[in-house]
């Protein structure tokens, strides 16, 4: 059981968020109310139905069936102002856990591939980036998500429609099922990007082995590995990680709902934290899973993390963020109030 001070810490700590997809994070209420308001016919009609086929499915199949609920309620997204919507509940939700800095993963090619113009999504994108800031107090920054199941043409003319967004969407990512799709599939769309100035990030080691999470570091020059999680099977690969001070943005809980993990005490994780490499907790799609309040509550609990894992674990979050290290000051000093009033 988490401690009473450990549970007040995680609630009320600023924190940041770096893995978070917005088309995997619709809130299931919200994608009802745009279903009946864009007359989108859906499989499911109450928010019990989808949590009983979302989790039939991921139980199944996995990533591959977290895939299949991803697309089917994004589908719901038909106009700019549905795509504002979703970013603006998601901004309003992280007020409530004091999330001040979020990293949006936003897949274009799930709206594409339904005909859906990139002006719609962005724009709509765009405008709630400023409402966030303007409402709720929260900075949205976004990572264009390739999904690795397209061809490496497709993606790199994704890539390159980026270059008016250049304001808006400050790092390129790489998602979707990985098995059968290597990295190294998207090397010209990783170029092309790091030419444009983008901070570069890659989903490896998930659901494929970690000759995906070697491929993207040495072939398309990441900066970050989203999950990661074999790495930790790889003792070459954890040292890489450590002495060049690369982030796993992971995500405990869904990991262990898709299986990519066997069990939270199975998680690596643990076993990156304690051995140096950085690594901060994101909710990855949180209708899904958890909250990321609920998620660091329940990583905390499973992996028994102490006070001070928790802390640096959290400020990781805001230290390998794209832009979100201006807020360290502030959760330093926040952090010293909290273990000055501890010590009284």
């Amino acid at each position: 059981m988490l401690t009473e001070r450990k549970k007040e810490l995680i609630e009320k700590i600023p924190k940041a968020e770096n893995h978070i997809h917005i088309e995997g994070s619709i809130p299931w209420e919200l994608a009802l109310r745009l279903a009946e308001k864009n007359k989108v016919s859906l499989p499911v009609h109450s928010i019990e139905e989808i949590d009983s086929w979302a989790h039939g499915l991921i139980g199944e199949r996995g990533l591959d069936g977290f895939m299949i609920c991803d697309r089917t309620l994004n589908s719901v997204c038909l106009h700019e102002e549905d795509y504002e919507a979703v970013v603006l509940a998601l901004a309003e939700e992280d007020k409530r856990q004091n999330i001040v800095y979020q990293e949006l993963h936003l897949d274009y090619p799930l709206n594409e591939e339904r005909g859906i113009p990139l002006e719609v999504v962005m724009e709509g994108y765009r405008s709630a980036q400023r409402k966030a800031r303007e409402l709720y107090g929260v900075e949205i920054v976004y990572i264009a998500g390739l999904d690795r199941t397209l061809s490496g043409e497709r993606c790199l003319s994704f890539v390159k429609s980026l270059r008016p967004y250049l304001d808006m969407v400050a790092g390129l990512g790489m998602d979707c099922e990985e098995k059968g799709h290597p990295c190294i599939k998207h090397l010209d769309s990783y170029q092309e990007a790091k030419r444009m100035g983008l901070f570069l990030t890659a989903h490896a080691g998930e659901d494929g082995g970690s000759d995906n999470i070697w491929d993207a570091l040495r072939k398309l020059n990441v900066q970050r590995i989203d999950h990661g999680c074999r790495a930790a099977e790889d003792p070459e690969l954890i040292r890489y990680l450590k002495e060049r001070d690369i982030l796993c943005a992971m995500c405990p809980v869904s990991n262990v709902y898709s299986g990519a993990a066997a069990s939270f005490e199975a998680h690596p994780f643990l076993t990156l934290l304690r051995a140096g490499v950085p690594v901060s907790i994101s909710s990855d799609d949180p209708p899904y899973t958890n909250s990321l309040t609920e998620e660091l509550m329940t990583d905390a609990e499973k992996m028994n993390l102490t006070e001070e894992e928790i802390i640096r674990v959290v400020r990781n979050g805001f230290a390998y963020s794209i832009q979100g290290q201006g807020y360290l000051p502030a959760f330093d000093a926040w952090v010293r109030e909290f273990q000055r009033k501890g010590a009284d």
